[in-house]
């Protein structure tokens, strides 16, 4: 497995070389591949439909004992073919919308980035790795909906969609922390599903369930964070079709279904996960009631359908599992197939609005038909696949007697006939009706994209058709690893006259009643603040109002203040050590001052009175000087008390400094502390940090120094480094990688200081 995907990884690096190159080569390379990588996939089939799970692991980090391991059950086997047989499709389906595309290279390397980075999420059975491909979907994902980057719309909703995600990733990595701490299982999701108990026990489960549902509602466009999917329509239609209508966006969906055998017996986590799943899928059914573009339709339906999946998860049981994975089966096929027919009507047409569309069954008869079959299912309508979901959910909820399930089936039965409305309008205007496209010509899409649609609607009846046949066998053992039971499922197309058909005959019959009023309906006007976008620009523009105030505060461009803060700062955290360790100010040794010497008296004196001086002097040249007298005089102390090689150290910094100090003096700022209160007002902080470092110092010179690291590097210094000079052989050997980082970052430094001063050369001369 792990092959599989690091092929999918370098494929996605060699396309963006050769798909630009060889595009008749490339394309049947890539589809013979993908169908390669459906083929390895789909020869599990058969043990995952006997009950087997496959794991396998590669070392990864041995010292956190952190491993990449794949599990292969059910759920993930499905998502895997999911995921690989839609990516095929869309494929196919590029290399046509995007052939006038100069980058069509770049998409498909990203295209294969994010189908790699979603198969690593559905596949990992290591917290931690699955961390990572999460993270790695977002980044994809941020590139994908940014294709377009010349386009304001589209950096915007890219920017928007990754801090959402990566933000509600931080806090999934928070909730997966804790269930390690809680279990001990090394990350290992086989383990920790098996360990509900240790998390109940451990007191952490509350934080874990609130920080690994932000991560899924994040990933999942759940209110109150839906907003950022219908805003992600600015990518490409293909984009949309594979992230938000089969992939990344049930991501979020996928880890409910994963962990739900942890939590399933927890309150909070119904409750949770019910009630956000209700409000985002009748918000995000009214907004799609209330828009006229077509992707953005298929989006806001998608945010509902989310929902559904959210709440059945919250309803939890046998039959509400059965139902959601129904449901996401067919959901999958027909928003697969609506967004890539929305993109190839808007292809031909160049419009992708319901208003202005018409007439497309006569003029694009395979995209019609594909839409046609599509927007019945997502309705409900026999006999497609989404009736056989939609029953399945009706059935599930009118039979929980769980105490919100009455209230979830009135929220799904108005989200539904919002569904049957928007069904109805994109069916009769955009298809049936005669109007602005008439006297057009337009041509049906090429074969490469009528093709994939059509398949997907196609598979859609026969789903519907023959259910027991088609989805049954794999989806039943889904569903089984959802709720950590044997398979129960028994799926077949009619069940019939009962309560539950004629809730659906009902809703069908409101769908019609709102398609009728919506004139009305969507002449509804509201406030700006009720508009999630809106409260998404309040906070980045307020969050950018603090942060630019307090860079003002904190980063206001004078030295000395971050010097003074930074002092300060350090000061008071080493006033509280001493003080909580109990340590005090040392006394000082009796005779302290006996036996000094006169040259020792000589340079303390030369460091005092260069030190008194540097308080009157305005000239820089002098100053530099000044400061040279001080270093030299340590230098000189240093080689007194027998540490010549500290000494000539001293010495080669001081004169190098001095060279660079003189060399640049005169490209310096004037002095700006002409003022005495102003140069004073320093003063205390500088005597603060004296005193604290003198007493420090004096803590340290009386602690035993006799340790076993100093009596390591003094016997390894030869033997291990080769040199007598314990202390060079630390700096080159021992600590080789931090000297060398050292080395890099004042060559960084130099680079940005010379960088600097020729671009004030440039500008000078302009």
């Amino acid at each position: 497995m792990l092959f599989s995907l690091l092929s999918i990884f370098l494929a996605g690096l060699l396309a963006a070389f050769f798909y630009r190159r060889y595009p008749k080569v490339a394309l049947p390379v890539l589809s013979l591949f993908l169908l390669g990588i459906i083929a390895y996939f789909a020869r599990f089939t058969a043990p995952v439909l006997q009950g087997e799970v496959l794991i396998q692991e590669v070392p990864w980090i041995n010292a956190l004992d952190i491993h990449f391991t794949f599990l292969l059950d059910g759920l993930s086997l499905f998502f895997a073919l999911l995921i690989t047989v839609f990516g095929l499709l869309i494929l196919l389906y590029s290399s046509k919308y995007m052939e006038h595309s100069a980058q069509r290279g770049r998409f498909v390397s990203y295209l294969l980035l994010f189908m790699g980075s979603m198969l690593g999420v559905v596949l990992s059975a290591n917290l931690i790795s699955l961390f990572v491909f999460w993270e790695l979907t977002s980044f994809s994902s941020f590139l994908l909906i940014g294709f377009n980057h010349r386009q304001e719309a589209s950096r915007r909703a890219a920017r928007q969609a990754l801090l959402i995600t990566s933000g509600g990733g931080l806090a999934l990595m928070a909730g997966f922390i804790f269930l390690e701490i809680a279990t001990g299982s090394g990350y290992q999701l086989t383990e920790l599903l098996t360990r509900p108990e240790a998390v109940a026990d451990s007191g952490l489960r509350t934080a874990a369930i609130i920080l690994i549902a932000i991560g899924a509602i994040s990933k999942s466009a759940q209110f109150p964070l839906h907003f950022w999917l219908p805003n992600a329509m600015a990518a490409p239609t293909p984009v949309s079709a594979y992230l938000h209508a089969a992939t990344m966006v049930k991501a979020g969906v996928y880890l409910l279904f994963r962990l739900n055998p942890l939590f399933q017996e927890v309150a909070l986590w119904h409750h949770l996960l019910g009630i956000t799943g209700a409000l985002t899928m009748t918000l995000g059914a009214w907004k799609a009631f209330q828009e006229d573009d077509l992707k953005r339709i298929l989006a806001y339906t998608t945010v509902s359908a989310l929902g559904i999946l959210f709440m059945m998860v919250g309803l939890g049981g046998e039959a509400a599992v059965n139902a959601a994975m129904v449901y996401l089966m067919a959901h999958a096929l027909y928003k697969g197939a609506l967004f890539l027919a929305a993109g190839s009507i808007d292809h031909q047409t160049g419009s992708r609005r319901i208003s202005q569309l018409s007439d497309l069954m006569r003029k694009m008869p395979a995209t019609a038909a594909a839409v046609l079959l599509s927007a019945a299912s997502m309705a409900g309508v026999l006999p497609l696949l989404g009736f056989v979901g939609k029953e399945l959910l009706y059935d599930a909820l009118y039979h929980s007697g769980q105490e919100w399930s009455m209230i979830y089936l009135a929220l799904l039965f108005m989200a539904g006939a919002f569904f049957k409305a928007v069904s109805i309008d994109i069916v009769y205007n955009a298809l049936i009706r005669k109007g602005n496209l008439q006297d057009k010509t337009i041509r049906e899409a090429d074969v490469f994209m009528a093709f994939p649609p059509l398949l997907m609607a196609a598979v859609s009846l026969l789903a519907g058709i023959a259910p027991a046949l088609v989805v049954e066998p794999l989806l039943k053992w889904s569903a089984a690893d959802i709720y950590a039971a044997e398979p129960s499922m028994k799926l077949k197309l009619w069940h019939g006259f009962n309560r539950v058909f004629l809730l659906s005959v009902a809703t069908l019959l409101a769908g019609a009643g709102l398609y009728v009023l919506r004139d009305r309906l969507r002449q509804v006007s509201k406030p700006a603040w009720l508009d999630a976008d809106y409260w998404y620009d309040a906070v980045v523009s307020t969050t950018e109002t603090l942060a630019k105030a307090s860079t003002e505060i904190l980063q206001n461009g004078y030295l000395r203040n971050y010097i003074a803060t930074v002092i300060l700062a350090f000061s008071a955290l080493l006033i509280y050590a001493l003080v909580d360790g109990g340590l005090g100010l040392p006394r000082p040794p009796e005779g302290l001052f006996n036996g000094l010497q006169i040259y020792e008296l000589v340079i303390f004196a030369l460091v005092v009175l260069a030190v008194v001086f540097l308080f009157n002097i305005r000239s820089r040249l002098i100053v530099t000087a000044t400061f040279g007298i001080i270093g030299y005089s340590i230098a000189l102390a240093y080689t007194l008390f027998s540490a010549p090689d500290v000494a000539i150290t001293q010495f080669l910094a001081e004169t190098l400094t001095l060279i660079l100090l003189i060399l640049i003096i005169h490209r310096l700022p004037p002095y700006t502390l002409r003022n005495t209160i102003t140069r004073i007002k320093y003063l205390p902080v500088a005597i603060l940090f004296g005193v604290l470092m003198t007493i420090t110092s004096w803590i340290i010179l009386e602690q035993d120094k006799d340790s076993a690291l100093q009596r390591y590097f003094l016997e390894k210094s030869i033997s291990e480094g080769k040199g007598q000079n314990a202390v060079n052989v630390i700096l080159v050997d021992f600590r080789a990688l931090d000297t060398l980082g050292e080395i890099t970052v004042l060559t960084v430094t130099m680079i940005g200081i010379i960088a600097l001063l020729a671009f004030q050369t440039d500008r000078a001369e302009l």
